[in-house]
């Protein structure tokens, strides 16, 4: 397939249902496409453009459902669901249903880490291994598998520069078998043993040497924030992160499709794969990779959120348009979102864009904010994306299927599409849905 010519010909037919002033056009549009995807859901007025884009990518792309919701400055203008919630088709996506977000979870835990630097309970620069009270490390760093950990801080964790590298070592969280083997233990593994085995290995370059994108750095902040705050890592970002926002059915998500939340949305795996469950489970039957091959518990401050798009685009008004309190001072916001120093040098150039804190930014310095900040998310039947502009206009799109029949992620095919009616809409509505939908 040609991927190029496909992305060409998408973005060329929504330009046209964009500009075109033809109402019949419009409308032959709408009515074709609508026979294909389903849609409930609110949206202010003026801001058609959504649908005929989510419409037109359906028809293209054929997921199995999807939730986008927008926001301007703070106010919710739309919020919808579209296509299927569940593999029989039974239920319709709403806009409050709940994903997995897969790593949008991060910036969920970077803003948590900022809130305790902001208390003064721990500082950047702060040596985090220390911090996380473990058992199975001795207390002289010499005596540790790697001493170059003790160097680790706060945050080259937060920006992925801490010596963890995916590509050259491998991610505990995808090797489940070999952490088994490797430690001797039995399924289901616990956090406390990835860290054991992620911990008790060298790293793969001196802290703060370069950016190399890895997950178990993220664990680490999320035992972190538990020892610092004494309290479950998911009750202190309730607690001092969601709900002052609003946001309330935000949740830590289940592997077991049978402890699924109350108004969750099934997943599916665009290549149906199967496979032995690493839950230790007794029965030896295959599941559904989507449930069992990845232990979505131990996700949790990497990973392991439930949301709605709703919930997600509060998040971004909430930390960057604040109605009261502010969760974090705009200070904090700052220190925040700046470039990470890689070897004591900074990101250079226009058009650069780096991973701050939990948020892939790119400076504006002459719009409503200093800068746009965004992140994607991919698990097995899961793609997601969270988009906040500098000019004031976020939103968040959430897939229930991992990949399009091309192969790529439905989060990166539509990401460049979505700048276009943000783009195209002059005067926004006034109006703010956020209370009919939290």
């Amino acid at each position: 397939m040609n991927t190029d010519c496909d992305r060409r010909r998408f973005l060329a037919r929504l330009t046209t249902l964009l500009s075109t002033g033809s109402v019949l056009a419009g409308l032959t549009e709408h009515c074709s496409a609508a026979d294909k995807v389903t849609s409930k859901g609110e949206s202010l007025a003026g801001l058609a453009a959504y649908d005929r884009l989510m419409e037109t990518f359906f028809e293209e792309n054929q997921p199995l459902g999807a939730s986008l919701a927008v926001a301007y400055r703070g106010r919710l203008v739309y919020a919808k669901g579209f296509g299927q919630a569940d593999l029989d088709g039974k239920r319709q996506v709403q806009p409050t249903s709940l994903f997995r977000i897969a790593s949008l979870s991060k910036p969920v835990t970077a803003v948590a880490v900022m809130k305790l630097v902001e208390e003064g309970k721990v500082t950047l620069d702060q040596p985090i291994v220390p911090l996380l009270n473990l058992d199975f490390l001795p207390e002289d760093p010499q005596q540790w598998a790697d001493p170059r950990m003790a160097d680790i801080t706060l945050h080259h964790c937060l920006q992925h520069t801490g010596g963890f590298d995916k590509d050259r070592s491998g991610d505990p969280f995808a090797m489940s078998r070999p952490v088994k083997v490797s430690l001797g233990v039995d399924f289901p593994l616990s956090q406390e043993d990835l860290l054991r085995f992620a911990l008790t290995r060298n790293l793969d370059f001196d802290p703060g040497q370069k950016h190399a994108y890895a997950n178990i750095g993220y664990l680490m902040l999320g035992r972190m924030i538990e020892q610092q705050s004494g309290q479950a890592y998911d009750q202190y970002v309730q607690q001092e992160i969601l709900q002052p926002l609003g946001i309330h059915r935000m949740q830590l998500a289940k592997t077991l499709k049978e402890y699924a939340a109350p108004g969750e949305v099934e997943y599916r795996d665009a290549k149906g794969r199967t496979g032995a469950n690493v839950l230790g489970l007794k029965s030896t039957d295959w599941v559904p990779f989507p449930y069992g091959i990845e232990r979505i518990e131990n996700l949790a401050p990497v990973g392991g959120w439930l949301a709605s798009s709703v919930d997600l685009v509060r998040f971004t008004s909430g930390l960057f348009f604040p109605e009261g309190d502010a969760i974090l001072s705009r200070e904090t916001l700052q220190t925040m979102l700046a470039p990470p120093k890689i070897n004591g040098q900074k990101p250079s150039g226009k058009q650069a864009y780096y991973y701050a804190c939990g948020w892939l930014t790119r400076p504006s310095p002459r719009s409503v904010l200093p800068w746009t900040c965004w992140h994607n998310g991919r698990l097995t039947g899961v793609s997601t994306l969270l988009v906040s502009r500098a000019d004031g206009i976020s939103w968040c799109v959430l897939f229930n299927q991992d990949t399009a029949p091309d192969g790529q992620a439905f989060a990166s095919k539509i990401d460049s599409p979505l700048h276009a009616p943000a783009n195209a809409i002059e005067d926004w509505p006034e109006g703010d849905l956020f209370a009919e939908y939290l």
